[in-house]
């Protein structure tokens, strides 16, 4: 029987998101390697696409 995972912060929540983004933000700054820079800065763009979404889902809520 597979075992469910727990997080202690939902990844695909809003809060998740926000984390994930500000990680891989941090993690290009520290970053010095071009190769993997280039990578980190693709998660970043998903990660930031994926943000963008979730906020403005929530401004939908709050504004109704």
């Amino acid at each position: 029987m597979p075992e469910t995972k727990r997080y202690a912060i939902d990844p695909d929540s809003l809060k998740g998101c926000r984390i994930r983004v500000s990680f891989h933000f941090k993690e290009l700054q520290r970053e010095t390697n071009p190769i993997v820079r280039a990578n980190i800065a693709q998660y970043l763009a998903e990660a930031t696409a994926t943000l963008a979404l979730l906020e403005a889902e929530e401004a939908r809520k709050i504004a109704l």
